[in-house]
């Protein structure tokens, strides 16, 4: 018999036959395994349960969750079968196209159906979470915080409660000790400081920190200023463009397109016209982009002409974000917006998928299912028979892959609205540069156009792709760096704290005074990040206002709303910041665009490199000369005649796009082949070594079907060995088509432990 509690179904405890007569369930459990399990479905509650909706299932000695993704009304099991247990919902959480795409997803990305499923439903809609409350965690006393820092900061066991800590006292603003100015949301301070709630835990059961509910949040977005306004004229450009899309939109089934226009050529505008047409036609439609907290000015403009719409992102509460979920499922709202995670908004009918900036690595997914948001939007149109529109002025080279494969239709818009003029970009070779300023970080032209700027009215943006003050920590004695000790990487000095961070393991120490080895006071802080840059600008202009935008100025909650705002407003003369600068900032007023360093990304050893310095400079390039006044783009380069550098200074998307995928095809790397990576981490490097050689050992011993189609490149050490105290090994799997690398996944052995741990990468962005 069944029983019901709180709106769950319960079964008695029963008695399992050995054979099972009845309707059977497939059910992906949360746990992680490849493939889903048969279940009995009690007769109590076969009218509750159905494919999509969410029930409780015992494995082994435990009860899990899991969703059912198919019903067999009449079948006969040899053996025992285990009943299902519980029904947890009244209807389904996963809509029919959503439960499609959450399976092709654990297929295409070898991930497991349970986890894959998982990802499809917020977590807050998951735990039924309706609450608009928060857990605000405080500093008792500051002064005792700090002493504790202090004193702690390079205990090992220490790590995780010193960057609470951090992260709390950083939020305490102007040297101000009223412990409540620093109190931070429970979410916001784990996602801050990296732990889970143990720490804090620890923290609060010494006296150093306290939690209290408070109200939810407001959500940020509702603090824009959106405008009720009419659709402008179209530029021609933007007129062609619609004609070419608008019967795709009609057709009512799959298609894809390129919306390939420069910068400041309107693309935002092209996707409201679809978003309007697709809602006049009683469909719903997502809108994604690559970080929803970085593109306030998109949102204001979409809310402007269309305010009835679900904007799901990270800094809702779990309260908020569960009633956005919900008012879309329901149908209430039928436009989402939001990062990767929209692609799977439980929307019914969906007409149209818009992915923004589809070049972007935010995109892609870092943890299990590891999948692209531009791959899987591909796939939800196919279910839903909608167009999607991949826009840009930098495609990736994935995408052109399609485009020259006829797979997507490219559609260009070529020319800035308004007739304006890309800006004219200038490279200077730094190795005849004799640098000025604080720290020798500028060259003179720079500085001059800087002064010009500024004299004029216009605003600066000076970007730099890397955090901190100093970048490299060494004695000039005996030769000893300041390296974590988690992560094969050098740690970075923070002046604000005077502190050395790893950006991977989040591993903190004070900045010595003299050498840990030999005792030296010969230490020598060099490089520079934005913080640098940032103090060095502030001193050549010290009457101008200056900001910074990157990793650490963003965590802050409101953040990227206030930056936006006080730059649009000219409150900000000059704003310094990292690859956040290129995404979706339109300022009318900043004329002048510096890059203090472009070779960062093309030292990285990884073969997208060449591919990633052309599209941030490119956009970085392209937030200047937005308005009347045309823009000029300055760039710093140690390699000024790298063809990436090149290509950026003439905006020669073609040229660069012709070189490069002549490279790719020469060494079999995307879009040419499809590649998965293997990831054999352990705390033992001899285990990470062996198990990587296993793995390859096997692959290369695979059937006759794949012989000749795969190619087994490695193992070897990955480019950083060692991160967060994991050893780590890899190698490259390289097919030739689809199908290959699909069975390559099912074959691969997959373990889990706390001693060793094989992950899958399919489509890999970053091989780091």
């Amino acid at each position: 018999m069944a029983r019901e509690v709180q709106g769950t179904f319960e079964l008695e405890p029963a008695a399992t036959a050995e054979t099972w007569t009845g309707p059977t369930a497939e059910v992906a459990v949360a746990v992680p395994i490849l493939h889903h399990l048969t279940y009995a479905v009690p007769a109590e509650l076969l009218d509750t349960v159905e494919p999509g909706i969410r029930v409780r299932v015992p494995i082994g000695g435990r009860q899990v969750t899991g969703f059912v993704i198919a019903i067999t009304p009449e079948a006969t099991v040899e053996g025992k079968l285990r009943p299902l247990t519980a029904v947890l919902e009244d209807r389904p959480c996963v809509v029919p196209a959503t439960l499609r795409l959450g399976l092709w997803v654990a297929r295409y990305y070898g991930a497991a159906p349970g986890e894959s499923l998982q990802a499809v439903v917020p977590a807050a809609v998951r735990h039924g979470r309706r609450l608009k409350e928060d857990v605000l965690v405080e500093i008792v006393d500051v002064a005792a915080a700090r002493a504790a820092l202090d004193e702690h900061l390079e205990q090992a066991s220490w790590q995780g409660r010193c960057r609470v800590l951090r992260a709390l006292l950083d939020g305490i603003e102007g040297g101000n000790d009223d412990p409540q100015d620093g109190g931070q949301r429970l979410r916001e301070l784990q996602r801050r400081a990296k732990v889970s709630v143990s720490p804090i835990d620890t923290l609060q059961r010494g006296g150093l920190v306290r939690r209290r509910r408070v109200p939810a949040l407001e959500d940020p977005f509702a603090k824009l200023r959106p405008k009720q306004q009419s659709p402008p004229t179209l530029t021609a450009d933007q007129a062609t463009a619609l004609k070419a899309l608008i019967p795709l939109l009609g057709a009512q089934t799959f298609a894809a397109t390129l919306l390939h226009g420069v910068t400041g050529s309107g693309k935002t505008e092209v996707y409201l016209q679809l978003l309007e047409r697709t809602l006049a036609a009683e469909r719903s439609a997502i809108l994604l982009v690559p970080e929803i907290a970085l593109t306030p000015q998109t949102v204001e403009r979409i809310l402007g002409r269309i305010p009835e719409v679900a904007v799901l992102h990270s800094n809702l509460s779990d309260g908020d974000r569960a009633t956005q979920w919900r008012r879309l499922r329901s149908g209430e709202v039928r436009v989402a917006v939001g990062p990767r995670s929209a692609v799977f908004a439980p929307l019914a009918n969906v007409g149209l998928i818009v992915l923004d900036e589809e070049h972007e690595t935010t995109f892609k997914q870092q943890s299990s299912p590891r999948y692209h948001a531009r791959d899987v939007a591909l796939h939800r149109g196919r279910i839903e028979g909608a167009l999607v529109v991949l826009g840009t002025a930098t495609p990736s080279l994935e995408t052109e892959g399609m485009v020259r494969r006829d797979e997507i239709l490219r559609v260009s818009l070529p020319t800035r609205v308004g007739g304006r003029p890309m800006p004219k970009v200038s490279v200077i070779d730094m190795r005849h540069e004799k640098p000025v300023g604080p720290g020798g970080i500028f060259s003179r032209v720079l500085v001059n156009s800087i002064d010009e700027t500024l004299g004029s009215g216009g605003q600066v943006m000076l970007f730099l792709n890397r955090r901190g003050f100093s970048t490299m920590i060494l004695c000039r004695v005996c030769g000893w760096r300041a390296s974590c000790s988690q992560c094969a990487i050098q740690l970075t000095h923070y002046r604000g704290g005077d502190r050395l961070l790893c950006h991977y393991c989040g591993e903190e120490r004070h900045a010595p005074r003299e050498c840990p080895d030999c005792k030296s006071p010969s230490i020598r802080y060099g490089g520079f990040g934005t913080e640098r840059v940032q103090a060095s600008i502030s001193a050549l202009f010290p009457e101008k206002r200056v900001d910074r935008m990157d990793g650490e100025t963003l965590a802050r909650r409101g953040a990227p709303e206030r930056l936006y705002r006080d730059l649009f407003d000219g409150k900000i003369d000059i704003l310094v910041g990292t690859q956040a600068l290129a995404k979706g900032l339109d300022i009318p007023n900043v004329t002048l665009v510096g890059v203090v360093s472009a070779d960062t990304a093309l030292l990285i050893p990884d073969f997208r490199s060449s591919e990633r310095t052309f599209q941030l400079l490119c956009q970085v390039a392209g937030r200047a000369g937005r308005g009347d006044v045309p823009g000029r783009v300055i760039i710093q380069s140690y390699c000024p005649d790298h063809e990436s550098i090149q290509a950026a200074r003439h905006h020669d998307h073609h040229a660069f796009v012709e070189r490069e995928l002549a490279h790719r095809e020469a060494l079999s790397y995307p879009p040419s082949a499809n590649l998965a990576r293997v990831v054999a981490e352990s705390s033992d490097a001899e285990i990470a070594a062996k198990t990587a050689m296993d793995v390859a050992t096997k692959a290369r011993s695979w059937p006759e079907t794949l012989a000749g189609k795969v190619t087994v490149v490695g193992p070897a050490p990955c480019p950083i060995p060692q991160l967060k105290g994991q050893h780590r090994f890899h190698l490259l799997l390289v097919a030739p088509d689809v199908d290959s690398i699909t069975e390559l996944l099912d074959r691969i052995p997959r373990r889990s432990g706390r001693r060793l741990r094989v992950l899958v990468d399919r489509d890999p962005v970053a091989l780091m």
